[in-house]
């Protein structure tokens, strides 16, 4: 990969074409070790099922479920990142490699990293006040509550849909957009230079918000063709899910869809992301010496 001069703080410029190519290294490393690295995916797949199982099962505890994914997922996360480094360089990798941000004492930095999607949605729940309105959030909670009792197969009606306070809508959801592509760029390779480069939880995101906007035009190609194959890899398993169903119900398709589709797209944005990182934000930070007699998964 060619690569241009970097700047003060070592992140180098790079073509708007590497976009394509992280995603390639991605697929190419749950290639290399599909017994390791893959087998990786499909544990943190049955994570996510076991959890989008239990809260369909008990309802009642699902705001919990979810709460604890969403604080597990960064962990677990750096794990399969510190994975796909090993796997390209060579080594083996398995399971324990989940461990590695609690072994190397990284799990508070990777905790910060979740910062900007809480701030992300603090603002966009001030946002819709401000923008759409208390009044209308109830015309359009109202709405939405005459068309699902409307049965199916019926005509909304116009004068319902006329009710809506669309420009205010559209207003927010452009705002959301907006907010939404400041979080990737923040966090796109954070978990990498946490895990990788040794940098602090503020330090990793404030370096890939720097990257990101730096290569911006690989960063967008990358969105562009991850888009197009996550329509793809979702058609496939909405029709492995459609299977399930008709066999075990729909709970079971659930389970199933998730489990196959954490299993394929983590190794996958683990590696691509680690991928970008290397490319973009120059030499690793040197591993951590294990203890003694003890093996690096």
């Amino acid at each position: 990969m060619t690569m241009d001069e970097t700047t003060p703080d070592n992140i180098r410029k790079i073509p708007a074409s590497a976009g394509a190519q992280w995603l390639i290294d991605g697929f190419a490393l749950l290639k290399a070790s599909p017994g390791g690295f893959g087998v990786m995916g499909v544990l943190y797949g049955v994570f996510a099922a076991v959890i989008i199982g239990m809260a369909v099962l008990v309802p009642q505890v699902g705001s919990v479920l979810q709460a604890l994914q969403i604080l597990v997922t960064p962990i677990l996360t750096g794990g399969m990142v510190w994975a796909a480094r090993e796997v390209a360089q060579g080594r083996e990798v398995g399971p324990a490699a989940f461990g590695e941000p609690l072994r190397q004492g990284k799990v508070g930095a990777l905790l910060v990293t979740l910062l900007p999607q809480i701030v992300l949605g603090l603002v966009m729940a001030i946002l819709l006040v401000v923008l759409v309105g208390t009044e209308n959030m109830q015309i359009i909670t109202n709405v939405m509550e005459k068309m699902q009792n409307a049965g199916p197969g019926a005509q909304p009606d116009p004068a319902l849909i006329a009710a809506l306070p669309a420009g205010r809508m559209l207003l927010w959801l452009l705002c959301v957009v907006a907010l939404a592509f400041v979080l990737l760029l923040m966090t796109f390779v954070a978990i990498p230079g946490v895990m990788l480069g040794g940098n602090s939880g503020i330090e990793a995101l404030l370096r890939s918000w720097r990257a990101g906007v730096r290569n911006l035009p690989a960063v967008l190609v990358f969105a562009v063709v991850l888009f197009i194959t996550l329509v793809g890899m979702t058609i496939l398993i909405a029709i492995v899910g459609m299977i399930v169903k008709l066999i075990a119900g729909e709970a079971a398709q659930l389970v199933v869809s998730q489990l196959v589709m954490m299993a394929l797209l983590m190794p996958v944005m683990s590696g691509a992301v680690s991928s970008a990182w290397r490319s973009m934000l120059g030499q690793e930070a040197a591993p951590p010496a294990l203890p003694a007699g003890q093996l690096q998964a």
